[in-house]
């Protein structure tokens, strides 16, 4: 008689903030994951509407726990990256895996289990994948492709994918909880947790899984003006563009140039990039499509840097 398959654990931290509307339909398509043994924690971050009234209607489920923030950190990266810092090594040991997961978002039932068959077959630290973009209005549904392959120095400009697509070891985990607390990250303007990441992953020579299908309905609305930056949309070109003429680029390179040896290509990349336009035209040209995993988005990329940034003193 076949042995029965080994689940694996999962821990999945959700961010919350002001999300009755949408966590309950969420948090049951978590719990419906196929083939894996799933613990939520819900950090959230002072919510003032109904949101830890229907997250404590779970109560009697052991598999969630939520936990309130002693104070608001402002955005779902600080709401993330402050609960990998409050959670105890031994008991991110407890699992095989860690996730994210936002709000608002639906997941189909085999997101987990697809995520960590290919991190134990490729025998990688960390996953993402592309996600379905779901207009709340429209009910129009497409995808957003995040599976490009990776190209030399992606990292240095861009993340992998949206951070409810990663799935990594709870090594991987702790490692980047160490990082973190040395890590000002709370001052660090256009802070991503999702770029991050994938930038940690990629410094540190971690084997990252990177799969061309999509499990996550990620739903665009009103109130989530993050997600409607990932759409096609007038207003999202025009917000994209107006961040980095606000520094975009250059404000991260600020944080993500300390994690960097001191004598690296990379930082040597960064700190032409940053010096002025014609230093960054020359970084442009040498390196140029092995500085974005898409050839399109590379384009872009070229076309915003050489615009001037009007940097706030």
């Amino acid at each position: 008689m076949e042995s029965k398959k080994k689940q694996m654990r999962i821990l999945v931290v959700l961010a919350s903030y002001n999300g009755a509307k949408y966590i309950k339909e969420q948090i049951d398509s978590i719990l419906n994951q196929k083939g894996a043994e799933v613990h939520i924690v819900v950090f959230d971050d002072v919510s003032k509407d109904g949101t830890l009234a229907i997250v404590n209607s779970f109560k009697e489920d052991k598999r969630i726990q939520l936990i309130v923030n002693n104070r608001p950190t402002g955005s779902a990266a600080n709401n993330f990256f402050g609960a990998i810092k409050f959670l105890d090594k031994d008991f991110i040991s407890q699992y095989d895996f860690v996730s994210f997961a936002d709000q608002d978002d639906i997941w189909l039932p085999n997101k987990l289990l697809a995520a960590t068959e290919k991190l134990t077959e490729e025998n990688s630290s960390l996953y993402f994948s592309n996600l379905i973009l779901w207009n709340e209005k429209t009910n129009k549904k497409s995808i957003i492709n995040k599976s490009y392959p990776q190209k030399k120095y992606d990292y240095l400009f861009e993340g992998g994918s949206a951070g409810c697509t990663y799935v990594f070891t709870s090594d991987f985990c702790i490692k980047l909880k160490n990082t973190l607390e040395v890590t000002d990250y709370e001052n660090w303007k256009f802070f991503s947790h999702d770029w991050f990441v994938y930038f940690f992953a990629r410094a540190n020579n971690y084997q990252i899984s990177i799969d061309n299908n999509a499990f996550i309905l990620y739903r665009i609305h009103d109130s989530n003006v993050h997600g409607q930056l990932n759409s096609n949309s007038f207003f999202a070109l025009t917000e994209r563009l107006k961040m980095v003429r606000q520094g975009w680029y250059i404000e991260n390179i600020k944080g993500f140039v300390e994690l960097l040896p001191k004598v690296s290509k990379e930082r040597y990349i960064y700190e032409l990039y940053s010096k002025n336009v014609l230093t960054r035209f020359f970084i442009l040209l040498r390196y140029n499509f092995s500085l974005m995993r898409s050839s399109k988005k590379f384009i872009q990329f070229f076309m915003v840097s050489i615009l001037p940034v009007k940097l706030k003193k």
